[in-house]
């Protein structure tokens, strides 16, 4: 799991610049929306700016968290090298696991927002 997640960090490390410049575009339509502006009449791009800025804000997380995964285990090396990449592997699990969660988590409120936004 954490080798596919550095597979796509590797690929989304080329376009951090990128996402930030985008979630921050998002997030100046957010406070558009939430404050009294002229441009913006009515808070028809609030939730849309909101699941933009949080989804470019998950992507550039994936592409700074799993960019430098320890390597896998080998027999050849003492055992506090070992010990030692087997805890931070296995940090790198939990921190992979909750990171799917999260994108789970914001894969269904996307889903509700889009929901309420179209209704």
């Amino acid at each position: 799991m954490i080798e596919r997640l550095q597979r796509i960090a590797k690929v989304l490390s080329r376009i951090q610049g990128l996402l930030l410049i985008l979630a921050g575009f998002c997030g100046v339509g957010v406070v558009l929306s939430l404050v009294e502006n002229p441009w913006v009449a009515n808070d028809s791009w609030l939730l849309f700016s909101f699941m933009g800025c949080l989804w470019f804000l998950v992507l550039y997380s994936l592409s700074q968290l799993f960019l430098h995964v320890p390597p896998p285990v080998v027999t050849g090396k003492s055992w506090h090298q070992r010990l030692s990449l087997r805890i931070r592997r296995g940090g790198m699990w939990v921190v992979g696991a909750a990171f799917l969660l999260l994108s789970l988590a914001l894969l269904v409120l996307s889903y509700q927002l889009l929901r309420v936004s179209f209704m």
